[in-house]
């Protein structure tokens, strides 16, 4: 954990282009869930500054771990999420520029960045999807 971060709890970005693809990174360690499940694509984000708003610690992350610039428009879900001890925000966000704008801060982080179809996110997210998640990108 860096320094002034807050411990188990993280934004989430939900960011899709002009395609209706979804933007989804794998993780470059997987993570164990409390009921085996493993952790290894997800939507770019990551844990909070206490200096910072919800916003703020979403749109940098996921320029930070793929270089795509976004705003976060609004708060689509908060949860703690079921199988990781952790509470979760997540935040429909709006592609600044069709192209990453800037090189990927966090490759130690991130193995993969890809855009999907929001049909596949059921067969990479191997963990619980938030229903709200799934409503909004209309996959349920």
């Amino acid at each position: 954990m860096k320094k002034g971060e807050v411990k188990d709890f993280i934004n989430l970005g939900i960011v899709v282009n002009n395609q209706g693809k979804a933007l989804m990174i794998r993780r470059r360690e997987e993570e164990a869930g409390k009921d085996g499940s493993v952790l290894r694509w997800a939507f770019p984000g990551g844990k909070q500054f206490l200096e910072e708003t919800r916003e703020q610690c979403v749109e940098r992350e996921v320029l930070f771990e793929t270089g795509y610039k976004v705003k976060s428009t609004r708060q689509i879900s908060l949860r703690m999420h079921p199988q990781f001890k952790v509470l979760v925000v997540y935040h429909l966000c709006k592609l600044l520029s069709q192209r990453p704008t800037a090189k990927p801060k966090e490759p130690h982080e991130v193995s993969q960045i890809k855009w999907v179809e929001p049909k596949e996110i059921k067969s990479l997210i191997t963990t619980d999807l938030d229903q709200a998640v799934a409503r909004e990108l209309k996959i349920n």
